[in-house]
């Protein structure tokens, strides 16, 4: 199972699209793969004979396991097949601390050893668990011991765990009040002494009262939730914001869009912004980078990811190599990603190879916003909608197409001088479009 992403712990295979004895060269789709954001096709690294596949269709399984062979026809693959060779030796599993994880290491764990096919460590009580069981577990608050596992050996899974419901535990009757005995009809009668009444905080009440049904969150939203917490309790965001006069860019597209209808061809506004950005960012490296604890990881191309609002949430394939493209390319580019993003057919490279991002809400209508660093990369730039606003010019008033646009970058590799400068760069390609088609 390849880990396609930095904080993928598991897999599901959906579907085979080759046969045992089928020839494989290098970079065959094998198989569709789903992880926590979509699902995306796993290409073959080396060529040979798909000798033989070990997990069947549906079968989730942790990164490191292996899912099928390939080799050579007269390969002896019988170690393989019986599970008692793997393709490295696994660590030994690191005794589970006696304290509960906390809140933030339980919300972000770190990704198993590529190789470490069963890393998975006996939960409390001698049971064993998936490592995003025993995650979802520690967040939901839930003994894995309560849980009858489905898994091979009475192993807890993911499914285990998100289709677990406590007992409920009754609660205890109240206790009735004393009654009030009175000594003697020629005394008065004391007044009645009220049991005192439960103290409830405006906060619990508040709950109380508006709690309504739990919605489950599907696997892309639990991703989302993880990487976006991440990103902004680790990344030190910062913003650089500026306006951009695009009316000569909207001028130029509906030409561009014209002479190219007989292509089927058609450029949007942000095909242009793309084009802008992979340009400016060959002059500011340090924007098209990646964090690491040994140093910046400078990278060499340019995959510009694209935000994509799906039916269960947010993903971010790239257009990669957007550097190398024209905006024609870029255009067709785009439209491509977004349709297989769609059917679920993206390759590994572009769902986890993006060096810079970009959000547009403008067919939303929204003025400007701030979007959050997608990990491990360095910058995004949110953009908003075109529209018509009066804006000086000569010491007159005019109406101009205008677009606000946003860099979130990372402090730890930028600053917000060199930002700055990158989105002035963008800004006079944009406000200059000309330059968009050298």
């Amino acid at each position: 199972m390849p880990q396609m992403g930095y904080d993928m712990l598991e897999g599901t295979v959906v579907r085979w699209l080759m046969t045992e004895g089928s020839e494989v060269n290098i970079g065959d789709a094998l198989a569709e793969i789903e992880t926590d954001k979509a699902v995306v096709e796993f290409e073959a690294t080396e060529p040979g004979l798909l000798r033989k596949i070990l997990v069947a269709e549906g079968a989730t399984v942790p990164v490191g396991q292996v899912i099928a062979i390939v080799g050579d026809a007269d390969e002896d693959i019988s170690a393989l097949e019986s599970g008692d060779a793997s393709p490295a030796p696994a660590p030994e599993p690191e005794p589970a601390p006696a304290e509960a994880p906390s809140e933030e290491e339980a919300a972000i764990p770190l990704p198993p050893p590529a190789a470490a096919a069963d890393t998975e460590a006996p939960a409390a009580g001698g049971l064993r668990a998936s490592p995003v069981a025993r995650r979802i577990a520690d967040e939901r608050g839930i003994d894995l011991r309560q849980i009858q596992g489905t898994g091979p050996g009475g192993r807890v899974t993911k499914n285990d765990v998100l289709n677990f419901e406590p007992a409920e535990v009754p609660s205890a009757a109240p206790e009735e009040p004393a009654p009030v005995v009175v000594a003697s009809s020629e005394k008065p009668a004391p007044t009645p002494v009220e049991p005192p009444k439960p103290v409830v905080t405006p906060s619990v009440a508040a709950q109380t009262e508006a709690a309504g049904e739990l919605v489950p969150m599907s696997r892309v939203r639990q991703q989302i939730a993880r990487v976006t917490a991440k990103s902004k309790r680790e990344a030190p965001h910062f913003y650089v914001s500026a306006e951009i006069d695009m009316t000569k860019a909207m001028d130029l597209r509906k030409q561009i869009n014209a002479t190219l209808e007989s292509e089927g061809v058609r450029v949007s506004v942000n095909d242009m912004i793309i084009r802008a950005c992979a340009q400016a960012l060959k002059g500011f490296p340090n924007l098209n980078s990646y964090y690491t604890d040994d140093g910046i990881q400078m990278n060499d191309g340019i995959n510009i990811g694209i935000a994509i609002a799906g039916e269960q949430g947010l993903i971010l394939p790239a257009i990669m190599e957007s550097g190398t493209m024209s905006l024609a390319e870029i255009a067709k580019a785009s439209k491509d990603l977004v349709e297989r993003a769609t059917k679920g057919t993206l390759h590994a490279r572009e769902y986890t190879g993006g060096t810079f991002a970009v959000s547009n809400l403008g067919m939303f209508d929204v003025t400007s916003f701030i979007a959050i660093i997608q990990p491990p990369q360095s910058a995004v730039l949110a953009v908003g909608t075109v529209a018509p606003r009066p804006i000086a010019d000569g010491g007159e008033i005019k109406v101009a197409s205008m677009m606000t646009a946003t860099i979130s970058a990372d402090h730890r590799v930028t600053d917000g001088a060199e930002s700055a400068q990158f989105l002035v760069a963008v800004k006079k390609m944009l406000e200059d479009p000309m330059s968009l088609l050298v």
